[in-house]
């Protein structure tokens, strides 16, 4: 910087420094290997100061140990008994502190320095309290040498801030830089990815398309036909045992009141075996099984004697002309139901054998395994294209973060660059 430039208190022009994407991590293991050469470098200057100076106080504290007072400097008598005692417990504890090894590792050096002076300092402020009243000259020189271990700590804490500071930007921009190097990864990968399962999908729409044709076709031949045919067979046999059903139980219907006024009137007399003809063939009649129904109609004759005679004897008992026709004989009543169980019997193995022929027919399990193939395939397709947008969602993501990644990792490089050195990133994926 000139004289004006100093003067005027402006700052020098940045340096440029241009930086390949792929030289990064080099050139971030170069500033890391002059990082910690500079604190090396530190400590190989500092600790054989540090050594000597231990080798001094190791010195002094023997010669302490075998020291005598000064005969014509006048002690209290207490005062030399308290150093007396006190010597050999201070020299013992400056040789345990002196023994301590001082490792050559930055860190641990400092650390190491450090606790030296930490534990000089107890042992003076313990039994060196006394010492120096007695033995000034001998504990100053400790005190010197103490002292240069202070110094060295303190000339090496500016070294030993700056590394960690910059060690700190060495872990920063190498994560940056990887983090940009797996995204490239990533994003790579998940294009091969998007593109394979469209390639899947376009083939398998294609497949779809001529299932869906095939499916057309095969449901306009021949066996489609003649399942159509017995279907169709089945859903008019289905009516006409609906139509046969109804018949049944509109009889029944019209039979029910008189059975019920029937048997209260032999409820109130005490006609207990008729009203279990009565029970017997209403229950019958009430039967889902035609043999059921025949068994119950079969006791009608039995039945219908005693029935006639109550017919007579209670006006009440018939209410309007239906039931009038339909009691008024024997055969009235038995061919109609004989009639409907007869046709229902017959419409009920009609549609057993079109079932049965329904069965046998292989159209239905043909069609459905289609339709299954069809369907798997559309359930493919959609999870195929769901899966493709998430990948599309992350791709957008690593692109629109790619910047601010880049920027961050340029930041890096230039606080481990210096403070006067820009530095400019080229060749940095840009995800596009």
């Amino acid at each position: 910087m000139g004289f004006l430039d100093k003067l005027l208190k402006r700052s020098p022009e940045p340096e440029e420094t241009e930086l390949v994407f792929p030289d990064v991590p080099g050139w971030i293991s170069e500033k890391e290997r002059v990082i910690h050469e500079e604190a090396d470098s530190a400590v190989r200057e500092s600790r054989p100061r540090v050594c000597d100076a231990l080798q001094e106080m190791q010195e002094t504290v023997s010669a302490l140990k075998e020291a005598k007072p000064d005969e014509n400097v006048p002690l209290h008598p207490k005062l030399l008994r308290v150093v007396e005692q006190g010597v050999p417990r201070y020299a013992a504890a400056m040789e345990k502190t002196l023994s301590l090894s001082v490792s050559d590792v930055p860190g641990e050096y400092y650390d190491d320095c450090v606790e030296l002076i930490s534990q000089i300092a107890k042992n003076t402020k313990g039994p060196g309290r006394y010492i120096g009243n007695v033995f000034p000259a001998l504990l100053k020189e400790i005190r010197v040498q103490t002292d240069v271990i202070g110094r060295e700590i303190n000339a090496l804490s500016g070294v030993l801030t700056k590394t960690r500071e910059q060690s700190g930007w060495v872990d920063e921009a190498t994560e940056a830089h990887a983090l940009i190097s797996d995204k490239k990864i990533q994003f790579a990968e998940a294009q091969v990815k998007a593109a394979s399962l469209a390639e899947k999908n376009t083939a398998m729409t294609a497949k779809l398309s001529t299932l869906e044709r095939d499916i057309q076709t095969y449901r306009e031949g021949p066996e489609s036909l003649e399942y159509d045919k017995l279907m169709a067979q089945k859903r008019v046999c289905e009516g006409k045992l609906r139509e046969a059903d109804a018949d049944y139980k509109r009889i029944l219907s019209l039979s029910a009141n008189v059975f019920r006024k029937a048997i209260h009137i032999c409820d109130l007399s005490g006609d207990k075996e008729t009203t279990e003809f009565l029970k017997t063939v209403r229950n019958g009649l009430k039967s889902p099984s035609s043999a059921g129904r025949v068994r119950g109609l079969a006791v009608y004759p039995s039945l219908f004697p005693r029935l006639a005679r109550m017919i007579r004897e209670n006006d009440s008992l018939i209410k309007n002309k239906d039931e009038e026709v339909l009691f008024s004989e024997q055969d009235a009543f038995i061919i109609p139901l004989n009639n409907a169980i007869a046709r229902t019997e017959e419409l009920d193995g009609e549609s057993a054998r079109v079932t049965d022929a329904l069965s046998n027919v292989v159209f239905v399990g043909t069609e459905r395994k289609m339709k299954e193939n069809i369907l798997i395939l559309k359930k493919q397709i959609a999870t195929n294209s769901a899966q493709i947008n998430d990948i599309q969602d992350s791709i957008d993501e690593i692109r629109a973060s790619a910047p601010e990644m880049a920027e961050n990792l340029r930041l890096n490089l230039e606080h481990l660059a210096g403070e006067v050195v820009h530095v400019s990133l080229i060749q940095v994926p840009d995800f596009t």
